[in-house]
């Protein structure tokens, strides 16, 4: 059996488990049982239908060393030889010690290099050089695990125009960006024939405000905790989005997005992004809102032609092919 470790709540981005369903999904095909291992109960909504098992440990996800020989308990119980951590939260007693009981892989995109356990998985667009790292090492955008609903998407359909603008803040949206975001571009005259799709999670602190005051406007669609974000940003002319796995999710689509910071671990793949001329960064929305905003606005107005957005969505289907979440349960196996 295959171990996935990992947690969700409105402090780690939703983007975490559901790239590990993806993973234990193509783990499935492959024959594979998977068992998910949570510090608490709020993992239990995202498995729900899947039909994985989940283990809720009840300890506390800020300070995993205290939950160390429980979960090596439960390593040996379930004979699980293979486990998955994916959590900000790892310390070097604690990877040491689940090294000893199974092979452990981890999402490194903090560079910890594993804190010495036996492979790391590192997806960002570029990659740090672990040539000191004594495991196995797989990186690049090639291992960043999308739903099946990204692989091998179409050649993006390009309008003439900007008439549908796709805007997502992650699962939680702690910061209030699409709140903040809705009330100023819908009184902007300039863009007035724009409809909004707007995508929040389960645990969006805004969610009720937003569904109660937009539900009968006809500028915006309101969708929560979809399963259908490949058929909506094939759908939108534009997108904003925080940091994180969605940047890639956006690569796949091929829709010219505009990018903003919502936590700390997001500041280096949004530059990376904007380096490349992939996706335009338009700032930090914690530290500066209206500034961040502006921002996106003046981008859009650069991607209003549509051979601006043409050229975007040649470049970036050109970074991700959607296949990375078997190439990770190939590594697990």
């Amino acid at each position: 059996m295959i171990g996935i470790r990992v947690d969700v709540n409105r402090t780690v981005a939703t983007g975490h488990i559901q790239r590990d369903l993806s993973v234990a999904r193509k783990l499935r095909e492959m024959g594979q049982e998977c068992l998910f291992i949570s510090a608490d109960e709020n993992c239990i909504p995202y498995l729900k239908g899947e039909g994985f098992q989940a283990e809720i440990l009840y300890s506390d996800w800020e300070h995993l060393e205290g939950e160390t020989e429980q979960l090596c308990e439960l390593l040996k119980k379930r004979r699980i030889h293979s486990l998955l951590v994916d959590s900000y939260y790892v310390t070097p007693v604690y990877m040491k010690r689940l090294s000893e009981m199974a092979r452990v892989t981890y999402f490194d995109e903090l560079y910890l290099q594993g804190y010495g356990c036996q492979q790391v998985i590192n997806g960002v667009l570029e990659p740090p050089d672990y040539k000191d790292y004594n495991g196995k090492a797989f990186t690049g955008a090639s291992y960043v695990s999308l739903r099946d609903e990204f692989s091998n998407l179409p050649p993006k359909k390009i309008r003439s125009a900007i008439s549908k603008l796709l805007v997502t803040s992650g699962g939680t949206d702690n910061y209030h960006f699409s709140k903040c975001f809705l009330e100023e571009f819908l009184e902007r005259k300039e863009w007035q024939e724009v409809r909004v799709i707007l995508v929040i999670g389960n645990l969006c602190c805004d969610r009720e405000e937003l569904l109660k005051k937009y539900e009968k406007n006809p500028r915006v669609e309101i969708y929560v905790n979809t399963n259908r974000m490949a058929e909506l940003m094939q759908e939108a002319d534009y997108a904003l989005t925080a940091g994180g796995t969605t940047l890639y999710e956006v690569c796949a689509a091929g829709v010219a997005a505009s990018s903003y910071v919502l936590g700390d671990n997001q500041v280096e793949i949004t530059g990376s992004f904007d380096r490349r001329e992939l996706i335009s960064f338009a700032g930090d929305f914690r530290a500066d809102r209206q500034g961040t905003i502006e921002n996106i606005l003046t981008q859009m107005r650069q991607a209003v032609p549509a051979e601006f957005r043409r050229e975007r969505a040649r470049r970036l289907q050109a970074v991700v092919d959607g296949q990375g979440a078997g190439r990770i349960a190939g590594i697990l196996l």
